[in-house]
């Protein structure tokens, strides 16, 4: 029996998920940052979007402070309709934090919004090719073709080395990554 192209990317989901679920975190986080600052050190005017952590996904928050001590501008990002790219609210130590969509944290509506020149995106896996497979909304793809044909965006996954697969199961839609970071290494797309 032939999968058809959901069932696979369904298939590699579970498998996914069940290989982040058994990374040890330690410290991980840290060396990521660590990894992405030695990596992009020109990083004057531009806007950073990361993720807000949750569950085992690989922690953004040392990144998040280093960037703010270095005066870089990073935002988060906030579903706000099904089926649409995402936008990107302002995020400093201060901002307030509520639960947004999939209960993730995201800045209040009184923060202002900002259009990201670098995106972190999270992942469940990605490949050698550029390519990540995430949870299946889309929110990442829809925001990164909208971001290009806007202008200069740089995409990068954001992710524990441990997550890389042979191959990601992909769609004609699937946006490609121009960079991952993990805390092992970072890697230029080619």
């Amino acid at each position: 029996m032939t999968l058809s192209l959901s069932q696979q990317k369904q298939a590699q989901r579970k498998a996914a998920f069940a290989t982040r679920a058994n990374i040890d975190a330690s410290g991980k986080g840290e060396a990521a940052a660590s990894n992405f600052l030695k990596n992009f050190d020109a990083l004057g005017g531009e806007i950073l979007s990361l993720y807000w952590p949750l569950g085992d996904e690989l922690d953004t928050k040392p990144l998040l402070h280093r960037l703010h001590e270095l005066g870089v501008a990073c935002a988060l990002p906030v579903v706000e309709k099904k089926d649409q790219p995402l936008m990107f609210r302002k995020w400093e130590l201060d901002t307030v934090l509520e639960p947004g969509n999939f209960n993730v944290l995201i800045p209040t509506k009184t923060a202002p919004e900002l259009t990201p020149t670098i995106v972190l995106a999270p992942l469940l896996a990605f490949d050698a090719r550029g390519y990540r497979l995430g949870y299946g909304g889309g929110f990442y793809d829809r925001t990164l073709e909208k971001l290009r044909k806007e202008g200069r965006c740089m995409a990068a996954g954001y992710a524990y080395a441990g997550q890389e697969v042979a191959k990601v199961v992909t769609d004609s839609y699937d946006q490609r990554l121009d960079w991952i970071v993990t805390e092992e290494y970072v890697r230029k797309i080619a």
